[in-house]
């Protein structure tokens, strides 16, 4: 259990209560970013600061003291490139992951930032109908794009996870969404499998000094085992050619079929081909003399 990371806030009371664990630790203002990362090391490990920031990034202010803290920008867009421009050398000198939300005026700005050397991570799994075409042709860019650019999560993790003969990993660690890597703890200690489900209040131990309880390990396992809930509730997902790459991530709430099926089948197809070339290249050896 000491090789979760829990995702927690820089609240000084509870990470007082914590030693020997890896956190990552979320903060809401900027300047409680330096002040975290210290107050996070003191005790245990950082994995790395989430900032929920309120503002485009192209109004963010960068501050010296942020380098060499590894960083989650969870933005709510990029706001515009001539705004960006004079920003992208002090971006780039960051250890920076920038979060966007999935809209369309985001896709663009995603494959921007990643054009110039900034990881990306999209997410969409919170929307409830997002532009499947869209994120394909983010993807695509993503995994299979010849010109040089950074990583553009979720797809990096989702190729690392997929699995040709079986049902892929969980990809959902791209999000901090995935409890048998994370947990998430709230201000008061009380323990969560997903931020989701912190936010809904649903808790599987109501203090961190269980977390190391058969409760909070079983809880982790059912989270872990509820993609066979699709097949054991026959739900339509089951029947979907894109499962193996999905893993019914985005069944909440639907009756039918959203468009996704199109989207992780050409995910799966990206993935196929970009191994391919992989291996390709390593066959491939230029002469010389």
């Amino acid at each position: 259990m000491n090789s979760l990371k829990l995702v927690c806030p820089s609240e000084p009371a509870l990470l007082e209560r914590l030693e020997g664990r890896t956190l990552c630790v979320r903060v809401n203002s900027p300047d409680a970013i330096a002040p975290a990362a210290k107050l996070a090391r003191r005790h245990n490990q950082l994995f790395c600061v989430i900032w929920d920031c309120a503002v485009p990034i192209e109004d963010i202010q960068i501050e010296d003291t942020w380098r060499g803290i590894p960083l989650a920008l969870m933005a709510p867009s990029a706001g515009r490139f001539r705004g960006l421009a004079g920003r992208m050398r002090a971006l780039k000198s960051l250890n920076l992951r920038v979060f966007l939300p999935s809209s369309s005026v985001n896709l663009i700005g995603a494959r921007l930032l990643s054009s110039v050397g900034i990881p990306i991570c999209v997410m969409f799994a919170d929307e409830d109908a997002p532009d499947w075409n869209a994120l394909a042709d983010l993807m695509v860019y993503a995994l299979l794009g010849m010109a040089p650019h950074a990583p553009v999560e979720p797809f990096e993790t989702m190729a690392e996870c997929y699995r040709r003969e079986s049902r892929s990993e969980n990809w959902g660690r791209a999000w901090f969404d995935d409890s048998s890597r994370y947990l998430h703890v709230d201000a008061q200690g009380r323990v969560a499998v997903s931020r989701r489900a912190l936010l809904a209040q649903h808790f599987v131990a109501d203090d961190i000094d269980a977390l190391e309880t058969p409760a909070v390990r079983q809880a982790i396992d059912r989270c872990s085992q509820a993609w066979r809930e699709i097949f054991a509730d026959n739900h339509f997902c089951a029947l979907c050619k894109g499962f193996r790459t999905c893993r019914g991530r985005f069944r909440e709430g639907k009756s039918e079929p959203g468009g996704c099926e199109a989207f992780f089948c050409e995910a799966a197809d990206a993935i196929e081909r970009r191994r391919d070339r992989s291996k390709s290249r390593e066959r491939t050896v230029t002469w010389r003399p």
